[in-house]
């Protein structure tokens, strides 16, 4: 049984049917022993989404593993069918077969009959090389298919495990839960405040962090504008410059005006730049936001191996209560938040960041 079918079972068999929710004011001004409780079911409720994922993550695993047998099933039918037709070819070549067809061409008396046979033998080497080739595609297809369901494999056993431990943690919190409600003198109010921060969290916690998130991304692709802006008191905008080395510096308040002028959202979230680590808050409404993070060099995994600059979330509030790491790892997996020096200059590679009070560097050196 998932937390909100545990919630609302408990909250009818205390109250019957409750009413209105309670306004937000009434669990954020309760005990620390009653905010203990309430992050506890914020993650409960997190954890249960994860498992929903990994096992719909399963499926799909599955899925593909099922497809992949019927491919590497069709390959090695195909395979074993260019095989015995690339060993033809090859016998062929190696007993002389083919060499009495070449001395047909010295033997015939017309040009017109040179032409006939000439074209007869560019069929049959193109015959032969298709032979082959089909050989070495089955193979490589089949090579690829099973690849492919080896992965999906390690994948699936992986996500397996995951589940588990998930499941584990969820099964320790709802123990932990059961135990405090149990000492309670308040079950009933507790269990609403809990029913109310879970829904708050998913009906307006969620969409506001993914709103936030995707303008991100979307203004993280647009950061190279910086680059020619800075006004009279840089004239080469926020690169600096010093031999085949080069600095792109931004302050904490030049990215939140960048921010707000590329998305009126971000009127209400403001960024901190402090030493190796950079922090957004603020507030919308009865949603007060928190997300920390920090950024640290990568390699893109598209074959290029080109560095970049990744952002990894170390941490997000909701109205003051931490989000468990299954959450955080969503959104990190979800929105791409990354800086790309290519794009501020193609023949920029990057070779470090820096995160000051107030202050980030990324350090660039020509691409030669």
């Amino acid at each position: 049984m998932n937390i909100r079918q545990w919630a609302i079972l408990a909250l009818f068999s205390v109250y019957g049917c409750l009413s209105a929710l309670w306004p937000y004011s009434a669990y954020a001004e309760s005990g620390q022993a009653d905010r203990s409780l309430l992050q506890k079911g914020l993650t409960i409720y997190e954890i249960d989404q994860e498992l929903s994922r990994i096992a719909d993550q399963e499926i799909k695993l599955q899925a593909q593993m099922q497809s992949a047998e019927q491919q590497i099933r069709e390959a090695e039918h195909s395979t074993s069918e260019a095989k015995i037709h690339a060993a033809k070819v090859v016998r062929s070549y190696y007993m002389g077969d083919r060499d009495s067809l070449w001395v047909l061409l010295f033997s015939v008396g017309s040009f017109s009959d040179a032409v006939s046979v000439l074209d007869y033998l560019q069929m049959i080497l193109r015959n032969d090389k298709q032979a082959l080739q089909r050989h070495t595609d089955a193979w490589q297809r089949l090579t690829s298919v099973k690849k492919e369901l080896a992965d999906a494999h390690t994948s699936l056993q992986r996500t397996k495990e995951r589940y588990l431990q998930q499941r584990e943690r969820l099964a320790a919190l709802q123990k932990e839960v059961d135990a405090q409600l149990a000492d309670s003198k308040e079950q009933a109010a507790l269990l609403q405040q809990m029913l109310e921060l879970n829904k708050l969290w998913e009906n307006k916690g969620i969409p506001l962090f993914k709103t936030y998130f995707q303008a991100l991304a979307g203004a993280m692709q647009q950061l190279p504008e910086l680059v020619t802006s800075g006004g009279d008191k840089n004239k080469n905008g926020n690169l600096v410059m010093n031999g085949v080395n080069y600095t792109f510096q931004m302050t904490d308040s030049e990215l939140n005006d960048f921010l707000r002028k590329k998305n009126e959202r971000f009127r209400n979230l403001t960024f901190h730049f402090y030493p190796d680590q950079v922090s957004a808050s603020g507030q919308e409404g009865d949603i007060a936001v928190m997300i920390r993070g920090s950024y640290e060099m990568a390699v893109m995994d598209d074959g290029s191996e080109k560095p970049f600059i990744r952002f990894r979330i170390l941490e997000m509030q909701f109205n003051g209560f931490s989000l468990p790491s299954t959450t955080v790892e969503e959104f990190e997996k979800s929105f791409d938040l990354g800086i790309y020096p290519q794009n501020i200059a193609s023949f920029l590679q990057v070779t470090g960041v820096r995160l000051e009070e107030g202050k980030l560097s990324i350090l660039l050196k020509l691409a030669l």
